[in-house]
């Protein structure tokens, strides 16, 4: 039996800049195509993303490819990989033939960086969001309870199952255009202390039905103990010898006496932070932080956990990095995933109400894709215990015409397949 690795690098334009030296990057082109199937609006977007992936493989794609070799018979497998174009995309011409959507584009790598003279350098843009200059959606998220497993570790965080939540809800609204809600008292799980994250799909599912979300969140707390211990001298405290130490016996001890003894000095802080999507209850990421503090970690009398006192100390300084870091991470996550809405409500067939308005960002005019789900056909793996997600199909297009503070009105353009309530909706971009 024979096997053999193969890494094949795709970049046309590597050899041009390799020979003309640090010039101004040119503008990537590409085309685009698909099918008509679920009318003109929702053919150009697919194309567009096709447009998208074909310019991000041909400035730098990756081919890995792995072939066995067994009694003469050959079999392969292959990933083709391409990072995300940062630029900003214009359409160069866009048409339609025998049924196809054809679009071709190009993609400025200097555009997103370029403005005034002493101006900050703004972010670059990732084109595959596709989101204008200027449009900001706000997606719908749910914080839900934190199991902690070993409670005695954390008998002086006060209340770190429901208070924990709330906290990363307040991060989240800081850091991006989410509708955060905390419910708190509220489980994913049966059992918490044993489940998997994806046994938690069902109750996911009724909680973004019930709550009106996109995504939720919950997770465990697997470990808040002391990891490390250090002789610290003290002075003017009760000469407690249970304490491992070496203390000062002589007269008057307990008032002028010192001692050496053993204090806490190093303390991690673990958790799971699990995401799901409230549509089809699947586990979109299991993720694990853990950070370590030194120093005084455990204080004589402890601040109710995420209170100002408690983010002074040195054990509070450094959950509050991993607290951090763990928002920071959920919100590129799902910052790039389309905002999805339900429809709630259609009248005469032609006519939809939809679960997001102004408030979210939409705007008259907005176009969105319509989708179809195939709640009957849910997918599953591991025995049919794992739930993977569910089917759907792309059905059409729907156009805004009106905008309320919590909903919107709809004109659908374009549909396939009968338009129902509980039918959900995707962003639309507009290039």
């Amino acid at each position: 039996m024979t096997i053999r690795l193969l890494t094949c690098k795709v970049a046309a334009l590597v050899a041009a800049f390799a020979l003309c030296g640090p010039l101004r990057a040119a503008p990537i082109t590409a085309e685009g195509m698909a099918a008509m199937d679920a009318g003109s609006p929702a053919a150009r977007e697919m194309a567009i993303r096709d447009a998208l992936q074909q310019a991000a493989i041909s400035n730098g794609a990756e081919l890995q490819s792995l072939q066995l070799m067994e009694s003469g018979n050959v079999s392969e497998s292959s990933v083709l990989s391409a990072p995300s174009l940062q630029g900003k995309v214009k359409i160069l011409q866009e048409y339609s033939s025998d049924g196809v959507y054809h679009v071709r584009l190009s993609i400025d790598p200097q555009a997103s960086a370029a403005g005034p003279v002493g101006s900050a350098p703004k972010p670059a843009q990732n084109a595959n969001c596709g989101m204008p200059a200027g449009r900001v959606l706000r997606r719908k998220l749910l914080t839900t309870y934190f199991y902690v497993v070993n409670p005695a570790e954390a008998n002086d965080l006060q209340d770190l199952a429901t208070v924990l939540p709330g906290e990363m809800a307040r991060r989240l609204r800081q850091q991006g255009p989410f509708d955060v809600r905390n419910a708190s008292h509220l489980t994913v799980l049966s059992n918490m202390a044993a489940d998997e994250p994806v046994a938690g799909w069902d109750t996911v599912r009724e909680l973004g039905r019930r709550e009106d979300v996109q995504f939720v969140i919950a997770g465990r707390v697997l470990s808040t103990g002391v990891v490390g211990k250090s002789l610290r001298h003290t002075m003017y405290e009760s000469n407690n010898t249970s304490q491992q130490g070496a203390y000062y016996t002589g007269p008057l001890a307990g008032l002028f006496g010192g001692a050496l003894k053993y204090a806490p000095s190093a303390r991690q802080f673990d958790m799971e932070l699990w995401v799901y999507d409230a549509l089809t209850g699947a586990v979109l990421a299991d993720q694990r932080f853990s950070r370590i503090a030194q120093g005084k970690v455990v204080e004589q009398l402890p601040a109710p956990f995420a209170s100002a006192a408690f983010w002074q100390g040195d054990y509070g300084r450094a959950v509050d990095g991993l607290l951090d870091q763990a928002s920071r991470q959920l919100v590129e996550l799902v910052s790039c995933i389309p905002l999805s809405a339900k429809v709630v409500k259609v009248e005469d067939g032609r006519q939809l109400f939809i679960n997001v308005g102004g408030l979210d960002g939409m705007k008259v005019g907005d176009q969105m894709l319509l989708y179809k789900p195939r709640s009957a056909q849910i997918l599953r793996s591991g025995g049919g215990v794992r739930e993977l997600g569910v089917p759907e199909d792309l059905s059409g297009t729907i156009s805004i015409t009106q905008v309320q503070p919590n909903f919107s009105i709809a004109q659908v353009q374009s549909a396939r397949l009968k338009v129902e309530e509980g039918d959900y909706v995707r962003f639309m971009t507009r290039r």
